[in-house]
């Protein structure tokens, strides 16, 4: 598999960057006039968890290069749980900004996508520890 060169890397960050910061302005500029705030609030809510969905598609990556289980399926079962866990977090923070009363909705997510970071973290531990026989 071949590597992204650094300049690749950090262009696609500022790139993604730029994205995120474009969508908060037009959500700024937008919510007194044509966009009610507390929808405001809920959008930007959804962008984060957005961001959380598409970063849990390069974080497996970069796990299988910084933890090595002892046999290959090893490492890619931990690679699929890691990027599972963070997807369906990441949509249940999106489906707290929608869904949950406004007050309730960062707690709610944050829950949401705390529990699925440390599922995946502990389903890798769990995997490489089964892995390397202990």
């Amino acid at each position: 598999m071949k590597q992204p060169s650094q300049f690749s890397t950090v262009c696609r960050g500022v790139v993604a960057a730029g994205f995120i910061l474009a969508a908060s302005a037009l959500l700024a500029w937008a919510s007194p006039e044509y966009l009610d705030p507390e929808w405001a609030r809920r959008l930007g809510g959804v962008l984060l968890g957005g961001v959380v969905v598409a970063y849990a598609n390069a974080v497996p990556k970069a796990l299988s290069r910084r933890m090595r289980c002892t046999t290959p399926g090893a490492d890619q079962a931990a690679r699929r749980l890691a990027g599972w866990a963070l997807v369906l977090g990441g949509l249940g923070y999106m489906l707290a900004w929608l869904l949950a009363p406004l007050h309730l909705a960062g707690m709610i997510g944050g829950l949401m996508l705390g529990f699925a970071v440390t599922c995946a973290a502990l389903g890798c531990m769990r995997i490489g520890a089964r892995s390397a026989g202990h």
